[in-house]
């Protein structure tokens, strides 16, 4: 109790009064110190199971099937033919050049790309349809044949691992003719989702950003081949954003660019007499599915 007005206070309550006000604790027991501290930590424990989980590791399943749907089967009407004007830059250990290239046809095939260097002189030609792969090289009076386009570029020095309907795949934006349907299993990463896919597949991972699109390709094998894209074009009306750039590194040391420059969409399939491509009446013709000696163009 405050002592009345004029009353005698004693030395002690002084003291006391500020020991109180300044908030001088009570002593605690050591097993009360312990009590309370695991008190705390099931308390934060129990916050931190309610708090939202962020970053990489929240996947949203829900929206990581929908991208996936949208990337392999697309949606609205679906580009039947192409026509589009790139640039093909490769580096290896023995060689480097810079092509131009002129590729158009039908996505379900035939398909014909044109080679050239950036004076306007042929390098190849070539022709892509279910029975195989021709390519005419001009300059050397030769053309090949395989019934495999990818097996065919492996032998002539140039492992990709694509062939022309990949390439136009990618480019277009028909990524279903590619791509299985269903994915093997996906997690969240600081990039977007990347799905596994299953081994039928030859591409085993394939990466889409945030909004979708496909950023990131990954082969088969203890030292797979990988594949950017990047630079797409802004999103319209019935059409996706499309990759401009696509960049492969294989694990042998060839890298590879290809830029989009120019692309034409076409809702109708091309015709035939516009895909063919005849094989020179005097040209060395060589059967690259055969073993034999043969030698390989040399790059511009």
């Amino acid at each position: 109790m405050i002592p009345a007005s004029g009353a005698r206070r004693s030395p002690g309550w002084f003291s006391c009064s500020l020991a109180c006000f300044a908030g001088t604790p009570t002593p605690v027991s050591p097993s009360r110190l312990g009590l309370l501290a695991a008190l705390t930590g099931v308390i934060l424990l129990s916050l931190a199971g309610c708090a939202p989980k962020t970053g990489p590791a929240a996947l949203d399943i829900g929206q990581a099937q929908a991208f996936w749907s949208a990337f392999a089967e697309g949606s609205g009407e679906q580009p039947k033919s192409f026509t589009l004007n790139a640039s093909l830059s490769f580096q290896s250990s023995q060689k480097s050049a810079r092509l131009l290239v002129k590729f158009w046809g039908n996505l379900d095939r035939p398909l014909r790309l044109d080679l050239s260097t950036g004076m306007g002189q042929t390098f190849s030609l070539w022709r892509e349809d279910s029975l195989g792969w021709i390519a005419v090289y001009p300059l050397s009076n030769q053309a090949f044949t395989h019934s495999d386009t990818k097996a065919a570029l492996s032998k002539l020095g140039m492992p990709f691992p694509f062939g022309l309907k990949d390439l136009a795949a990618l480019a277009v934006g028909r990524y279903g003719l590619i791509f299985p349907p269903a994915y093997k299993s996906v997690k969240k990463t600081a990039k977007g989702f990347e799905y596994t896919l299953p081994a039928s597949s030859s591409v085993a991972v394939v990466t889409l950003d945030f909004e979708g699109k496909p950023i990131h390709l990954t082969g088969r094998g203890i030292e797979p081949w990988s594949v950017e894209m990047g630079e797409f074009t802004p999103a319209e009306p019935g059409r996706k954003p499309l990759a401009q750039k696509i960049q492969l590194t294989t694990p042998g040391g060839l890298q590879a660019l290809f830029r989009v420059k120019k692309l034409d969409l076409g809702t109708a399939p091309m015709e035939a007499q516009l895909l063919d491509l005849p094989l020179p009446p005097k040209a060395k013709h060589i059967l690259l599915d055969r073993e034999g000696e043969f030698k390989a163009p040399e790059l511009p």
